[in-house]
């Protein structure tokens, strides 16, 4: 039974104050994110990769990934604060931090190389993965038209022609721009990197004048959190979820609790989804502006 109750814990008073803090940040991100280019700018390094890669131009991936971030950032925002007043789900706010993080990381990812050949490595390991993924979904809703019983037999033979020739045509053109880089099939066919080991990749955080350094491990096990709690489990929230105990159980062992999110885990979550958007922007600031 879920009901709504104030925090007093000092612990917890001091995180909410961080989480706070950064939502109030966020409107500085999602202004930078707003300022930035759709188009690269002539000379640009994505203007570069744009030309060897289309029509699967590399910067309309990086810009639809970018845009799923700032997305869930400003649903998540509302959600914690839909007043002035913070405001803390139990479960609803995971998803939407792991959706911010795994698409900072992913553009991260594509982005971080200074080699047009590694960049565009990356950006085709991701076009495979997507393209698997999308023949792969419409043949479930051919199959699952076939299982309701009553269908246009002409119609849906005409559906699975486009998959198969819209699969092909993916293919093909993988191949092509991966021919002209002398790309390996084998390693495109390895597809996107997995989220655990690609946020670890390219979340570290070196050390600096003010701060100590951070390692990707950090970043992965945060990851590892949320994509727990994003899906139903009964040991997700036990074991990440603040616990109260207000009394004994009726039975032997028992005993009566309440749960409420991880307001520690929240501020952790909430720190490594804003810094790897910020950082993502900053890659995507310099892609994109003609080199000086």
């Amino acid at each position: 039974m879920a009901e709504p109750f104030e925090v007093t814990d000092e612990d917890e008073l001091r995180q909410a104050a961080e989480i706070r803090r950064r939502i109030d940040q966020a409107p500085l991100l999602l202004d930078r994110y707003e300022q930035l280019p759709t188009v690269p700018a002539l000379g640009s390094d994505m203007a570069g990769d744009d030309m060897a890669t289309a029509w699967m131009t590399s910067s309309h991936l990086v810009n639809a990934t970018l845009l799923m971030a700032a997305d869930n950032m400003r649903a998540l925002c509302g959600l914690l604060l839909p007043t002035d007043r913070l405001s803390m789900p139990l479960f609803a706010h995971y998803p939407l931090l792991r959706s911010i993080l795994e698409a900072s990381a992913l553009v991260k990812w594509l982005l971080e190389s200074d080699d047009r050949n590694g960049r565009i490595t990356r950006m085709l390991r991701t076009r495979w993965s997507d393209t698997i993924h999308s023949r792969d979904l419409k043949k479930e809703e051919v199959e699952t038209v076939k299982a309701m019983g009553e269908y246009d037999v002409e119609e849906l033979d005409r559906a699975e022609k486009a998959i198969s020739e819209r699969y092909a045509r993916d293919v093909a053109k993988i191949r092509e721009i991966a021919g002209a880089f002398s790309i390996s099939h084998s390693v495109v066919k390895k597809g996107q990197a997995p989220w655990v080991h690609m946020v670890r990749a390219v979340c570290a955080v070196a050390a600096g004048p003010d701060w100590i350094a951070v390692p990707g491990e950090y970043a992965a096990s945060t990851w590892r959190s949320l994509s727990g709690l994003s899906h139903p489990s009964y040991g997700g929230p036990v074991n990440n979820s603040s616990m109260e105990r207000i009394g004994d159980g009726s039975s032997k062992g028992t005993l009566l609790a309440r749960f409420s999110a991880d307001l520690g885990l929240t501020q952790r979550a909430v720190d490594v989804a804003w810094n790897t958007l910020h950082e993502a922007i900053d890659l995507v600031e310099q892609r994109y502006a003609t080199a000086r």
